[in-house]
Parts: structure tokens; C-alpha cells; sequence
């Protein structure tokens, strides 16, 4: 009876009544203020719906800049058509820029919202290309009447810029980031030791004296895709954070190019330039597909490498022929193409 008695006035206290609903109030409020972490030393035993619902939190081991410098080291060709009327039916010419090596450096960020919602990304870089070779073709009714070799160097330079949003699943371990971005990509070429391969339609090896010719051409390109991250072993032991696989598909649903070049053994062409392209086309236009290994040894210094391919096309643009007279003759651009192919090594800084 006594028990029973201290139990009812326990419960009918006012003071103590007050004081439980404030500590379930306070409770409340820390559980909902503060989200599961994204990373944390018992991320393999801690429980995490609410995060694989609503996205990923912040904790005091996510970040909220990544800062780094990496190397592409890759392959790139391209190349371009037009065609024209002629007295003996539709003219061809087509031009194809081949294997130029080119280690690209390269440095890149990420700034990103406290809560991981929202980041945006910026990668440039800019490289010497070398050791390239083109080929020049014209076609007179659908045969092939004259063609020519020559040696190909240059620069490259690119740029991105992206903005994504990041969502995750199975207690973090899988990360996907659709975003949307903008891609710059340029070369600038320079064409020497030159020798025809065919005139008239015969065999040919004479030499092309004096051959100094430039084509520079740029792409700019719309990037909508999918960035994700799958980290399949983390924390597993001392002095080692994480491993994951990282993987990048981006197409692009519209490219404007842009080219100009001057022919510097032709009279009749002006020099500045003698010839420019231009196209804006808009479908499956080209993509980027990036796949990688991420070693991060610990949780503010990760190192990268994996493949990268970028790819490039349009068509229906037009071509401008600039002449000593300043006149001028426009053709159509068929089509014109780009392939970047390679691997990259990065190392990123996680603050």
C-alpha cells in the first residue's frame, strides 16, 4: 500500500511532470536537429533510415571542400567534312587529325553545402599535343582525287563545371549525384612536313614544301548525367578510411563548335583566317564517361585513377572560305567529330 502511495504521488507532481517533459523535449529536438553522419568510425554498425530517406547529413567527418590536381594521360583524334557543288557533281573534302598524345594537368574543386544537398564542382586543365598525324582529302563526283600527310602538334585545353545533388542509399555506402554542367574542350593544332599521297588520282610521294598551317576549334557542350560513389570497404582497418568505385556518365543534349584555320600555301586565302566553321546541333550530341578506384588512406587525403573518355559531334553547320579578294564562298559542314581517350591520376584534399 505504502509503494502504491509514493508511485501516485510520483505521478501526480507537478514539478516532476514538467521537469520528464522537458528532457523528452530537449531529446526531441537534438534527434531531429542532427541527422545521421555521412562517415563516421562505426559507420558499418550504426543504423541509418533516416539518412537513406532524406539524403545525406553532416557530420564532423564530411567536408566541405575538396581541392585537387590530377594528370590525363590520353589519346585524341578528330576531324571534319564539307561538301560543295561542282562541275562534275558534288565536291568532298575531309580532313582527320590522328593520334595525338597529350598529358593533360589538370586542377580541380568542389565546394559543397553543409548538409551535402547541393555542391558545385570546376575542373580545368591545359597540355601540349604531340606526335599526331592528319591526312587531307578531296573528292571530285564521289572519287578520290587528291590526298596528302602531314605532322600535327599543338595545345589542348578544357574545362567543367557542374552543379549537382546528392542523395544516398544503404546506410551511405552508395552515393548518386545527378547534376548539370556546361563542358569546354579546345585544340589549336599547327600542320607541317607535309607530302602529297595521291594527285590526280596516282600514287604520289612529293613533298610539300613550306607547309606551316593552323586549325583551331573549340566544342561547348550542355552535360546532364550521374556522378556516383559505391564504397565497398571502409574502415576495415587501421590506416585505411575507405575504397570505393566512382563512376561519371554525362551526355550532352546540345554542342555548339566552332573552327578556323589558315592555309598558308594558297595566294588567293586570306590569312586571318582563311577558312571558319561553325555548327550548333542539338540531340545525342557526344558524352563523357569516367570510371574509377578511390584509395583514401585517411579521411582528409584520397588518391584516384581510373579511365576517361570524351566524345563529340555535330552536324549541318556551315563553312566560310575567306579569299585574298574579300570575297568569299560558303559550303556545307556535314559533320565533324572528336575522341579524347585515356586514364588519370588525382590526388584530392579533403578539408
Amino acid at each position: 500500500m505504502d509503494y502504491k502511495r509514493k508511485a501516485l504521488k510520483v505521478k501526480q507532481s507537478p514539478g516532476l511532470v514538467r521537469f520528464f517533459r522537458l528532457i523528452f523535449v530537449l531529446i526531441l529536438g537534438i534527434s531531429l536537429n542532427h541527422p545521421p553522419a555521412l562517415a563516421g568510425p562505426d559507420e558499418n554498425t550504426v543504423k541509418s533510415p533516416q539518412g537513406a530517406e532524406k539524403g545525406m547529413g553532416w557530420s564532423p567527418d564530411a567536408n566541405w571542400v575538396d581541392i585537387g590536381f590530377g594528370y590525363f594521360f590520353s589519346r585524341s583524334s578528330s576531324s571534319w567534312e564539307i561538301s560543295f557543288p561542282g562541275l562534275e557533281g558534288r565536291g568532298r573534302s575531309v580532313l582527320e587529325f590522328n593520334g595525338m598524345d597529350s598529358p593533360v594537368p589538370y586542377l580541380f574543386g568542389e565546394i559543397k553545402h553543409p548538409r551535402y544537398r547541393l555542391s558545385f564542382s570546376f575542373l580545368y586543365g591545359a597540355g601540349d599535343n604531340a606526335g599526331g598525324q592528319g591526312t587531307d582529302a578531296d573528292y571530285t563526283g564521289g572519287d578520290l582525287d587528291l590526298r596528302s600527310r602531314f605532322d600535327i602538334a599543338g595545345e589542348t585545353t578544357l574545362w567543367i563545371a557542374d552543379v549537382q545533388r546528392a542523395f544516398s542509399f544503404f546506410n551511405n555506402r552508395l552515393i548518386v549525384k545527378p547534376f548539370l554542367g556546361w563542358k569546354h574542350y579546345e585544340e589549336r593544332l599547327r600542320l607541317t612536313n607535309g607530302y602529297w599521297t595521291m594527285i590526280r588520282g596516282v600514287e604520289s610521294g612529293k613533298p610539300i614544301f613550306g607547309l606551316n598551317s593552323t586549325y583551331d576549334f573549340s566544342w561547348d557542350s550542355l552535360r546532364v548525367g550521374l556522378k556516383s560513389q559505391w564504397d565497398f570497404i571502409k574502415r576495415p582497418q587501421s590506416g585505411l578510411d575507405q575504397v570505393s568505385l566512382k563512376g561519371t556518365l554525362a551526355l550532352f543534349p546540345y554542342t555548339r563548335y566552332r573552327g578556323q584555320g589558315t592555309w598558308n600555301l594558297r595566294e588567293d586565302f586570306r590569312k586571318d583566317p582563311s577558312f571558319s566553321h561553325e555548327a550548333d546541333s542539338i540531340g545525342l550530341t557526344g558524352l563523357d564517361g569516367v570510371l574509377a578506384i578511390a584509395y583514401r588512406p585517411w579521411k582528409y587525403f584520397e588518391v584516384e585513377a581510373g579511365g576517361w573518355i570524351s566524345f563529340f559531334k555535330v552536324w549541318d553547320g556551315s563553312d566560310t572560305t575567306y579569299f585574298s579578294d574579300q570575297t568569299t564562298a560558303v559550303a556545307t559542314l556535314e559533320e565533324a567529330k572528336a575522341l579524347r581517350l585515356g586514364f588519370f591520376v588525382q590526388m584530392i584534399g579533403r578539408f
